[in-house]
């Protein structure tokens, strides 16, 4: 049943964010809830939403697409007008249903499938890309941090985010005459933003105290609401903070040790001190990179203070946190100096009669704090971004866990995806609504139903496809004129047809993402662009680091070989590249390029974002496009191997990419549009599902949430906690006397293997015999494991046997075989333990 006027007016007033800005009063009575639906970012992926803001000011919507911004500089005499427009009323009260019924669902799939859940997963990530009207993000991490947020309120997961506010965002990016890189901070005006201050019972803002150095930091707490999520946002530029606390927040991502740490600090130690003030007791932590892995620490030192012992409350933290890695780069991996770490945590630890135990969960193979080593280490749920992903973050992080063969290090793979309601275009999704059905909005995981691609007539879709490359053509002249116009340039526009191809190139400017990749042979590239039967345009955008003095001098190159008289117009470089450059891009385009030296590309969303509006990806085999590519889709740059590149690939690549542009990609364009459409075609089907949020949401859920809920409430009763505490330390205890004393062979069919376990009994271990190739343990292509049950006692030792014939290839050359002893119980989520080397011997 529809719920009435007034019924919608209540759930409205109750997910409204109490304590907003706006003057009600300044509404017409029959426009009360525009304000409570400007205030939910629903609307950013709402297409009636969207349409509904846009009547109200259509200049200012294409300008900011910020509703509060809207609301609060639209005239009193404006909204009085739309009041009485019979247009308007019918959209904005097909927009409350839509949002009536979406806030109101209770058969969401989380409900269905776990209806005995309601425990909160709280997510934290250092940066949240939702939308341009909330400059709070840089990058990739961001957007997908925000698409994360979203999925997780369509599907109804009880998830909320923790996150910061900055001030001046990351930067707004200005390209002089010159094609350097001019990094602008523009100051956002918090009442302009679509979020509201918390509020306490009594109507006061939400602060925490954080303690940073020798200080007490007050941060105060604001929240977004994004669907039926709640993302809140710590600041602490507010008087009741000295200066150098006030700016902390003022950019994101400092450069400045002090002030990362500080961000780092009031993140985790911040974030968990508020869910204390608002008295939620968490199931599960998500750590998104490891930023806000200082909430590890806090959250230990607070079960330490309740009375568990350091082992009881680290197993606590462990088996309830899940933590994500990002990125193969070192330097996206902070690293600080150890004694420097202790200092900035001085007040933190005041008091603390256990700071060394805590701050060694940070310290890494060189002495330093490592953000990273410690969500490893107080994480039993991590994953990488993507398979391939998944096996570097294994190599990279081997030091972790002694004498654990690479492949069995617990690093699992959950490939990243984007949110289709955000990112499909407006003309691709009135085509899957007529050819999929609706359906496809809710079940953009499920395979079947994207079959239905193959039912749109390819007129349709290559003219959906021409017009989203309209928008962008249009987007393009625009963002030009604008940029001519401040640097007092008089030049003609370029003139772009939308029937040409356009090749587009847009992410972060990290020169391992090659961006230059393409200018190796100039008079090469002049011959392709310059065809008169088959032109050629290239666009590219992104953002380089304000520190990253490579990636601005790729993009200064990119720049100066765009205004050259025979690129002229032909290459184009656009400026401040943002969600909302990006939702035209990755439909406005043909070609989507990614170049990357393999295997620094971690997963890469924008490749997704394309595929699914039926773009096709040209990309190096790295990241998600070893698991996406099928041979119909797209294209691979070079051949199909995961081997690690240099810098002395980059030749060899470059040569493979303008063959591929020469011989396959400009011929099946320009002279065979059917097998175009097919490809598109495929690429949307085989894409799409596969790499949504909607199917990432669910594997974190099933793969990690579920698991961490169940491991939450079996330690909610302290005797468990007790039990394994117990055990553990028995283990930490006696470990260093567990050895393996000999291995007998008899025929190479069976093997004995005498253990000595000290204290411990074999209930604590599980003995086990390992067979691949390799050269030794740790990077051992495993072949087999096998559990050796079969024991008994001999005086103070234990003779483990097992016989079946598996020992066959002894002695081949590359066949490795070993015997070894790892703890061992039945409530650890992960096999191996990282504070416990695992005890090993080669058979032979």
């Amino acid at each position: 049943m529809t719920p009435s006027y007034n019924q919608r007016r209540i759930l409205l007033k109750e997910t409204s964010l109490r304590g907003g800005e706006i003057v009600l009063e300044k509404l017409p009575e029959n426009l009360k809830e525009l304000e409570s639906l400007a205030y939910n970012l629903w609307w950013s992926w709402s297409r009636p939403a969207q349409r509904l803001w846009r009547m109200i000011d259509s200049e200012k919507w294409e300008e900011h697409r910020n509703p509060v911004k809207i609301l609060r500089e639209v005239s009193k005499e404006r909204l009085e007008e739309l009041s009485k427009d019979e247009d308007f009323i019918a959209l904005y009260e097909l927009t409350l249903e839509r949002f009536t019924d979406y806030m109101e669902r209770e058969d969401t799939w989380f409900n269905v499938n776990y209806p005995e859940w309601d425990e909160k997963i709280v997510y934290m990530c250092m940066e949240y890309g939702l939308t341009k009207a909330l400059p709070i993000y840089s990058g990739g991490l961001g957007i997908l941090a925000g698409d994360h947020l979203k999925s997780a309120s369509d599907l109804g997961l009880p998830l909320i985010a923790v996150g910061l506010l900055y001030k001046h965002g990351y930067f707004t990016q200005q390209i002089d005459s010159d094609g350097r890189q001019i990094e602008i901070f523009p100051e956002y005006d918090i009442e302009e933003l679509p979020m509201k201050p918390l509020r306490d019972e009594d109507g006061n803002q939400v602060i925490v105290e954080v303690p940073i150095d020798n200080d007490t930091v007050k941060a105060r707490v604001f929240e977004v609401q994004v669907g039926r999520v709640k993302l809140y946002l710590l600041d602490t530029d507010f008087e009741e903070n000295e200066d150098r606390f006030r700016k902390i927040c003022d950019y994101l991502y400092n450069p400045e040790p002090d002030v990362r740490v500080s961000q780092e600090i009031l993140l985790g130690i911040g974030g968990m001190k508020l869910l204390k003030t608002l008295k939620i007791k968490p199931g599960v932590i998500h750590l998104n990179e490891g930023h806000p892995a200082f909430s590890s620490l806090e959250r230990i030192k607070s079960y330490m203070e309740e009375g568990y012992s350091f082992t009881e409350a680290l197993e606590i933290v462990r088996q309830t946190t899940v933590f994500t890695t990002h990125t193969p780069v070192p330097a996206g991996h902070d690293r600080f100096p150890f004694d420097f770490v202790e200092k900035k945590l001085t007040k933190f630890f005041e008091g603390f009669e256990s700071k060394e135990l805590l701050m060694n969960l940070g310290k890494d193979e060189d002495g330093n704090f490592n953000m990273t080593y410690l969500a490893l280490r107080t994480s039993s749920f991590i994953n990488g971004v993507s398979k391939l992903h998944a096996d570097v973050s294994r190599r990279m992080f081997k030091n972790v866990w002694k004498g654990v063969p690479v492949e069995e290090i617990p690093i699992e793979g959950i490939t990243n995806g984007v949110h289709m309601g955000t990112w499909i275009n407006r003309e691709m999704r009135k085509l899957f609504d007529r050819y999929l059905g609706r359906v496809w909005r809710e079940h953009t995981d499920l395979e079947g139903i994207w079959y239905g691609v193959d039912r749109i007539p390819d007129e349709e879709l290559w003219e959906a496809h021409l017009n989203a490359k309209k928008r962008f053509i249009d987007y393009i002249r625009e963002s030009i004129k604008r940029r001519n116009e401040r640097l007092g340039i008089n030049e003609p526009l370029p003139e772009i047809s939308e029937n040409v191809l356009i090749i587009g190139f847009a992410r972060r400017f990290a020169t391992y993402k090659r961006a230059v990749l393409l200018f190796s042979d100039l008079e090469r590239l002049k011959r392709i662009v310059n065809n008169s039967e088959r032109p050629v345009y290239i666009v590219y955008a992104g953002k380089a680091h304000p520190r990253d003095e490579g990636g601005k001098e790729f993009l200064r190159r990119i720049y100066e070989v765009s205004q050259m008289p025979d690129f002229k117009n032909k290459i184009i470089v656009l400026e401040n590249y943002d969600i909302g450059m990006a939702r035209l891009m990755v439909s406005g385009v043909d070609v989507w390029l990614n170049n990357p030296r393999r295997p620094m590309e971690a997963s890469g969303t924008s490749g997704m974002k394309a595929a699914a509006n039926g773009v096709l990806n040209a990309s190096v085999y790295d990241g998600w496009w070893v698991e996406g590519y099928n041979g119909r889709n797209g294209w691979v740059i070079g051949d199909e191997s995961v081997l690690p590149e240099t810098e002395a690939d980059d030749p060899k690549d470059a040569e493979a990419l303008y063959e591929l542009l020469e011989n396959e990609i400009i011929p099946t364009y320009y002279e065979n549009r059917e097998k175009w459409i097919f490809m598109m075609k495929e690429s949307i089907k085989s894409v799409a599902p596969k790499f949504s949020t909607t199917r990432m949401l669910k594997e974190y859920t099933e793969k990690f949430y579920i698991k961490g809920l169940v491991n939450r409430e079996w330690l909610e009763r302290r005797e468990n906690v007790e039990k394994i505490g117990a055990w553990k330390e028995r283990i930490l205890k006696n470990w260093e006397n567990v050895s393996i004393e000999r291995i007998v062979l008899e025929d190479s069919k069976s093997v004995e293997v005498t253990v000595k376990l000290g204290d411990l009994t074999p209930n604590d271990v599980i003995v086990e015999l390992v067979a691949g190739r390799g050269e030794g343990m740790e990077d051992l292509e495993v072949w087999k494991v096998i559990h050796i049950r079969r024991y008994r006692k001999e005086n103070d030792l234990f003779v483990y046997t097992y016989t079946n014939g598996v020992l066959g290839h002894l002695g081949s050359p590359g066949w490795f075989y070993a015997v070894r002893v790892i703890p061992y119980h039945p409530r650890l989520p992960i096999k191996f333990l990282p504070e416990v080397p695992v005890v090993w011997k080669k058979v032979l």
